[in-house]
């Protein structure tokens, strides 16, 4: 008799290696999507490197062991030391969770198939707070500071908080995308910036 999909402890895997590829990215190269407009590849490229290591193994350090060395080296350089840990913590649950990947194409199947709808759920409220901080804030780059962030970014933008609250519930798991899109924001500021500063200008030039 056929395994059952886990689809629940799939879930979970899911927050935690996206989470993950997010705080790692940046600067040389987007481990995930900063911007939702890109292609179905740009979301799938890494987790799907990892679920081909490990089916390629069926061993879950194995496997995993060598897509962390491609990972590191694509990250970003500052965020590589101060999130290495999240790394080590995704390492720990997919080696405590082996059952689930090992011997069990059935599993890895079933994420390969819905990975981009996976990591589009997980990214598109993340982003759509970041970008309406982003965009309400355009032309005054010092709201795209540290301090500023920190003490402007919800109540900026509570409108879309309180959308997602709708469909989310007002609890741990909003609170949860909430800090973590502020942190993300923080963390990749300086791209906002420049990101608003060429959307400007492409406006200047359609309207000439």
């Amino acid at each position: 008799m056929p395994k059952k999909v886990d689809t629940e402890k799939l879930n979970e895997f899911c927050d935690q290696l996206f989470r993950t590829l997010d705080r790692l990215g940046g600067d040389r190269e987007d481990l995930l999507p900063l911007f939702l407009s890109e292609k179905p590849t740009a979301y799938e490229k890494y987790p799907r490197l990892l679920l081909s290591h490990i089916r390629y193994y069926d061993d879950v350090e194995a496997g995993f062991e060598e897509w962390k060395s491609k990972v590191l080296r694509d990250s970003n350089d500052y965020r590589r030391d101060e999130e290495y840990p999240e790394l080590l913590a995704l390492k720990k649950w997919m080696i405590e969770n082996r059952a689930l990947f090992e011997n069990r194409k059935d599993n890895l199947n079933h994420l390969k198939r819905s990975l981009y709808a996976r990591a589009y759920e997980y990214l598109y409220p993340r982003r759509l707070l970041t970008g309406a901080y982003a965009e309400a804030n355009r032309g005054k780059p010092e709201a795209l500071e540290e301090d500023a962030i920190k003490s402007g970014f919800r109540s900026e933008v509570k409108p879309h908080i309180d959308r997602l609250a709708a469909v989310y519930g007002d609890n741990e798991k909003l609170q949860r995308i909430v800090d973590e899109a502020e942190e993300y924001l923080i963390a990749n500021r300086k791209r906002y910036v420049w990101k608003l500063k060429e959307m400007a200008s492409s406006e200047v030039h359609v309207s000439e």
